[in-house]
């Protein structure tokens, strides 16, 4: 009964936690997912839910005319349609609600997972590896209410694949086996990229310290789901490889700069206590003193220090380093003796979280600010996206950031996008907005077959085109015309539509 308590509670406490921007989700009777990726998934999904059982390997509703063969595949894509239907009966809203509810679903099978293993291996103090896995933000905001990216379910993929191998390595089993086949299989048809990593460094770890593990007769059926997972995704999903163009291997390194998941973090930073608390400072010693107890902990340490590096490198492993800290808890925290001693030094190390939830449950005035100017632009994006509806086939170009909501909403197909594989249309956006030459921006709407454009904040566009482009900003642009004097645009730009009341969008239609 104890025991089913403690589920029931950490089990509300992660979902109210995933679940406290409700306010920024759930609009004025709308949904307004929180990252413009999320909006290229979700018009995947629509994709699906109208055309059920097809498999989307080209996006032609971004980088217009040539699309993408994007990174996106579709085991994420049927989990929200799958849960999109589910939803119809009960809502007229069930697409977006599922994209809305989906990864903080997905938390929550994190956790039940993480307290049956936790449980199943008995080990000490799993409250704290519960409680930090239900408030961690980094853990939160990777299965945050609004945020329909693979990540989430990458991160349920790995929580059982790492728990499932240290399960293995104790003692063999086929039930573990078979998970594990499975959850790396999966994770790997979910995405290529940290997966890979992450199985690499298990490998080399299990042929370093204990390479009878790896070929054991009861991993033989986790082997073959393994394998059956991988032959079902290349054959469904084909995972073609592409050859990075000159467009990709020149701009690249300078788009990477003004996406956020991409940066690199100091080792010094306090970012990474704000994730995890300042356990993480004593963490290698405590792990250091298990080892020489054991040596079963030492892969634990060496995929902890790797992907603390990874993180390092690109922010965007955070979710894994958070995953995996948390799962290191109860190794790192059986060298204390005493329950009290582990728990006051557990609570002190976890201050520098409750200052971050803080900062984000309270911000100041000037975040303040910040969030209601996001949550405005999104109205305003959303009411220029209905003026753009048609029956017709009328490509847009807009700020590569805005352009997947802009192509969800109006379901007109748009220059440019979010992710790199939208590099060719996210540059010529930039060199359009930052032209001074009517003919050059003209040729590049032609080249697009451009029947929209849309005005933005020029500043803002600056601040990103610039850095892509190393062209400097000017007062006689694209971008500046458009917004600060649409009426005087070129001959071939007819300005047809702004709010009414607030015009941070304007609408051109480009005239033949």
């Amino acid at each position: 009964m104890k025991s089913t308590l403690s589920l029931f509670f950490f089990l509300v406490l992660t979902l109210l936690v995933r679940c406290h921007n409700f306010n920024d989700v759930f609009v004025g009777g709308q949904v307004y997912f929180i990252d413009a990726d999320c909006y290229s998934r979700m018009t995947r999904v629509r994709m699906v839910v109208e055309h059920p059982f097809t498999i989307i390997r080209h996006q032609d509703f971004e980088n217009y005319p040539q699309g993408v063969t994007s990174h996106a595949t579709a085991p994420f894509d049927y989990l929200i349609a799958a849960l999109a239907v589910l939803l119809e009966p009960f809502t007229a809203d069930y697409l977006d609600l599922a994209g809305a509810i989906v990864s903080p679903l997905l938390a929550g099978m994190m956790l039940v997972f993480l307290w049956m293993w936790s449980e199943r291996l008995q080990l000490p103090y799993r409250g704290m590896l519960l409680l930090l896995f239900a408030v961690s933000p980094i853990l939160v905001h990777g299965t945050i209410l609004g945020r329909p990216d693979h990540q989430s379910l990458e991160m349920l993929c790995m929580a059982v694949a790492f728990g499932a191998e240290w399960c293995f390595a104790q003692k063999p089993s086929r039930g573990w086996g078979v998970a594990s086949g499975a959850a790396w299989g999966l994770a790997l048809w979910t995405s290529l990229y940290e997966p890979l990593v992450l199985l690499g460094a298990v490998l080399i770890l299990y042929l370093i310290f204990d390479r009878r593990k790896l070929w054991a007769r009861e991993r033989r059926d986790g082997g073959i789901v393994f394998a059956g997972i991988i032959v079902l995704a290349l054959l469904i999903q084909g995972w073609p490889v592409s050859v990075p163009d000159v467009t990709f291997l020149r701009y690249f390194p300078k788009w990477e700069q003004t996406v956020g998941e991409l940066a690199s973090v100091s080792p010094f930073s306090s970012l990474l206590y704000r994730w995890v608390g300042l356990t993480l400072i004593a963490s290698p010693v405590l792990l250091f003193m298990r080892c020489r107890e054991t040596k079963r902990v030492i892969p634990m340490l060496l995929l902890l220090l790797l992907v603390w590096g990874l993180t390092l490198w690109e922010i965007r492993w955070g979710y894994f380093f958070a995953l995996i800290f948390a799962m290191s808890l109860p190794f790192q925290f059986v060298v204390f003796r005493k329950p009290w001693i582990a728990w006051t030094v557990f609570a002190i190390g976890f201050w520098t979280i409750l200052q971050e939830w803080d900062a984000r449950l309270f911000p100041g005035d000037e975040r303040k600010a910040q969030l209601f100017e996001q949550k405005l632009d999104a109205a305003l994006l959303r009411d220029a996206a209905d003026h753009l509806k048609s029956a017709e086939t009328l490509p847009v170009l807009a700020p590569w950031w805005f352009s997947p909501a802009l192509a969800y909403w109006s379901r007109q197909p748009a220059v440019g996008g979010s992710s790199h594989e939208s590099l060719q249309g996210i540059v010529d956006s930039a060199r359009f907005y930052l032209a001074t030459d009517p003919d050059a921006a003209l040729k590049i709407l032609r080249a697009h077959g451009v029947k929209r454009v849309i005005a933005y904040d020029p500043q803002r566009i600056f601040q990103t085109s610039t850095v892509l482009i190393d062209q400097p900003a000017s007062e006689s642009s694209m971008a500046a015309i458009l917004y600060e004097s649409p009426h005087s645009a070129p001959d071939f730009l007819k300005f047809v539509y702004s709010h009414p009341r607030r015009s941070a969008f304007k609408i051109f239609t480009v005239e033949d």
